[in-house]
């Protein structure tokens, strides 16, 4: 990456997130230039909609599908880093990092033209990133972040960022609740998530807070602060978002033009769907997106409807007697890999792409339809920034701690069933009873399963857990890399059997990029021995 060019741009911005990598191998530079953005006449209408495409987390970081659990590609090159867990930081190619700088741009040029609902969504989109960005990597730089006066800047606590993420997210409450629709031009275009809803981004607020004081569940010190910010977002009134109601972004995906960035990087059966796969990548999208055994037995065992919706059925059919390097128990129709075991395809000729299932339940390479089931619904799908699914779950968890009123298994059920709903479990999108009629017939048979049934369960904070881990498969791995770490490592994922592996379990962090250390060197030292295995984000007990 380029850190200075020939006038010495200043570096506002460093160290940020790889969740924001997308399917793209073009990164963005984790520098900022404020320079570059010199057309003073932008209005915030052209400033915003790009925003949202670079909010979706997308499928990236696809080695947290692999971590977690969820997928798994069968032949890594050998000492593969993420296989290995050798130096992942944030930088090059999965590991490049960004905070979109145009965020304070589109704050500033929205308050020069009053137009205060831009500004309230800039503030939110600012939330969502520095909140991703947070967790990954704890310190970071944050108040001094975009001051182009300060070429070195410092780096805030982890919690202290949290804290004024939250402070951002009260003002942009207000900005939007009290704006003037007329004052901000064009708002229903350029809002590609709501199209100008001010209830729904209230909502949005409200739960991505919610998201945020969850986090920080399990640490003691915070009940104070979680009691007083459940009590700002109870009395603001607006509540959460519910059934259906995920924060989407759809740009008018279309065939030949830009297609939904989830679609091509899901979907093994349609590696060139999202526009940016390149056949010379040899870990394209066709390697990376296939069945890990350990999800994939986790639906089997408890004979979950999902499991189709996760996960499609294997291409070719595995000769009867063909000698294979683990067993895997029936449906045989679905077949995964086992994370860092290097399959020798010589030995096992049946253990290849073609007879291990892919990912994304549907082969619909057409257009999104009502009958289209599981994650990949179609080439011109919506992309999300967060599911109804996670809005339902942090409900059920808030609900099981206390923290809003509710009853906390009508929650959980509430929470398992939007899973359903979401995958369109039922064939038809515009009946959802018709998923709840799925669910509803699998809850029934499961009522000596400890892992699916409310009343079977000894920990009901684990069985909620155990649910959202599996209703996240291939959706929100982010989230699931957080409850992973703030929950004691529940579930137990299994670490990568890489013999080559530098560490036995799944790292809590990823290292700063590695061009801190040359130019910002006095702050990123003081943040002292970073040890991804050991160093934990703040949030975490």
């Amino acid at each position: 990456m380029t850190m200075y060019s020939h006038h010495k741009r200043f570096l506002c911005l460093l160290c940020l997130s790889l969740l924001f990598a997308g399917c793209k191998k073009g990164w963005l530079d984790v520098n900022y230039n404020p320079r570059d953005l010199t057309n003073t006449a932008a209005t915030p209408d052209q400033i915003l909609a790009p925003l949202f495409e670079r909010s979706i987390a997308a499928v990236e970081p696809r080695f947290l599908m692999q971590w977690m659990g969820y997928w798994c590609f069968y032949q890594f090159p050998v000492g593969h880093s993420t296989v290995t867990y050798n130096r992942p930081a944030a930088e090059g190619g999965t590991f490049s990092a960004n905070i979109s700088p145009e965020l304070p741009f589109l704050e500033l040029r929205s308050k020069e033209l009053g137009q205060t609902f831009y500004t309230g969504i800039a503030k939110v989109l600012k939330a969502l990133q520095f909140q991703r960005a947070t967790d990954v990597l704890n310190n970071m730089p944050y108040s001094e972040a975009f001051d182009s006066k300060i070429l070195q800047p410092k780096y805030d606590d982890g919690k202290s960022i949290y804290e004024a993420l939250m402070r951002q997210l009260d003002t942009a409450s207000m900005l939007i609740k009290e704006a003037d629709i007329n004052r901000n031009p064009k708002i229903q275009v350029a809002d590609l998530a709501f199209q100008g809803d001010k209830n729904a981004w209230l909502k949005f607020i409200n739960t991505l807070k919610l998201r945020m004081l969850v986090h920080q569940a399990n640490r003691t010190d915070r009940a104070a602060y979680i009691t007083a910010e459940i009590a700002k977002i109870q009395s603001e009134g607006s509540g959460f978002l519910e059934s259906g109601q995920s924060v989407s972004i759809n740009p008018g995906y279309e065939l030949g033009k830009n297609l939904s960035k989830y679609f091509g990087c899901f979907s093994s059966h349609n590696q060139y769907g999202g526009g940016d796969y390149d056949p010379s990548l040899q870990l394209g999208s066709s390697d990376w997106a296939h069945a890990n055994v350990y999800a994939l037995d986790l639906l089997k065992s408890d004979n979950d409807p999902r499991l189709g919706l996760f996960y499609s059925t294997i291409d070719l059919p595995v000769p009867a007697g063909a000698d294979e390097p683990f067993t895997q128990p029936a449906p045989e129709e679905f077949r995964g890999n086992r994370y860092g075991y290097f399959v020798n395809s010589t030995l096992y000729l049946y253990q290849g792409n073609s007879y291990v299932s892919s990912v994304g339940g549907s082969r619909n390479t057409d257009i999104v339809k009502p009958e289209a089931k599981g994650i990949i619904k179609g080439r011109n799908m919506a992309d999300w920034l967060m599911t109804s699914i996670e809005s339902k779950f942090l409900q059920a968890e808030a609900v099981q701690r206390g923290w809003i009123p509710g009853d906390m298994e009508t929650a959980y059920l509430d929470a398992v069933k939007e899973s359903f709903r979401w995958l369109n479990a039922g064939g038809n999108a515009t009946v959802p009873a018709f998923s709840d009629d799925v669910f509803d017939t699998w809850y029934a048979t499961q009522t000596t399963n400890p892992r699916v049934n409310w009343a079977a369960a000894p920990d009901k904070y684990k069985l909620l857990m155990y649910q959202k881990y599996i209703a996240f498969n291939g959706i929100e791995p982010i989230e699931t890399w957080t409850d992973y770490r703030r929950n004691n490592r529940y579930p137990d994922i299994p670490a990568s059997v890489s013999p080559q592996r530098v560490g036995n379990t799944i790292p809590f962090r990823i290292y700063y990029n590695r061009n801190e250390y040359l130019v910002n060197a006095k702050n990123v030292d003081a943040q002292g021995t970073i040890d991804i295995f050991t160093s934990k984000i703040w949030w975490m007990p």
